[in-house]
């Protein structure tokens, strides 16, 4: 099979996967569970975290938080896994290791060049504000994204998070906390990738900035985080317009 064609399959499979599990309508299913109501007809609208606790309580609203953000975590971590560790093309799993690659060992032999792992999260973004099975009415993505920037290290999401909290202090909008955090970590993710990029073409050693030597935040994680940073703003339209008309609601627990 033509390699272009390979990648291109896995990069749809990955896509997919990740949409399934973006998909996984916790918010929903916790509000019928323990309260035989569904979120999405109270407040926002929406079965995201910040709805769910405006609903059913901060406890309820943290659990769905964690949950939703696991639906961009889990899948990727296992693609990523399956994609370095089982051998299925000439006794070679899909794809290198980031260590091989800064390391400059010779990485030719292996079928998938780049970090095709990520695309999970355009699937999970998607399938996190567009359940197929739940009318396309879903969250507003925040989770997912913070979920996946964590995940890329602790420049794009621990860094990032001083950020919202201090715009969420400010301004006492989480809509806008969560908007601003997300650009202000796509823009470092961005500044990241200019590094590697120079570092890969002065042939000097690629410091990574994450937990350790694991996901390749490269050029393609910043597309990627890109992606999910617009899809976040765009289901916040309403907040934007409910903030122009003095009528978005502000949080009390932060003075």
């Amino acid at each position: 099979m033509d390699i272009i064609l390979y990648n291109i399959l896995v990069a749809i499979l990955i896509i997919i996967i990740g949409y399934l599990f973006g998909s996984i309508p916790n918010g929903i299913w916790i509000g019928k569970l323990f309260f035989h109501k569904d979120p999405r007809d109270f407040g926002s609208g929406n079965s995201g975290g910040t709805n769910v606790g405006r609903v059913f309580g901060k406890k309820f609203g943290v659990i769905v938080i964690i949950l939703d953000a696991a639906k961009a975590v889990v899948p990727l971590y296992l693609i990523y896994l399956f994609l370095v560790k089982v051998p299925l093309y000439n006794s070679l799993p899909l794809m290198p290791y980031l260590t091989q690659i800064v390391d400059k060992v010779d990485v030719s032999g292996y079928l998938i060049q780049w970090p095709i792992y990520w695309l999970s999260i355009v699937g999970a973004s998607l399938g996190h504000c567009y359940p197929l099975l739940n009318g396309f009415k879903g969250g507003k993505n925040v989770a997912v994204y913070y979920g996946t920037a964590i995940a890329g290290g602790w420049l794009y999401g621990i860094i990032p998070g001083f950020f919202f909290l201090f715009v969420l202090k400010l301004k006492k909008w989480v809509s806008l906390a969560s908007v601003s955090g997300a650009w202000f970590s796509v823009l470092l993710s961005w500044i990241w990738s200019i590094l590697i990029l120079t570092d890969a073409i002065s042939g000097e050693l690629v410091w990574l900035p994450g937990y350790g030597p694991g996901l390749y935040c490269n050029y393609v994680f910043s597309i990627i985080l890109t992606f999910s940073a617009t899809i976040l703003t765009i289901k916040h339209k309403t907040n934007f317009e409910r903030i122009k008309n003095g009528t978005e609601s502000k949080i009390k627990w932060m003075k």
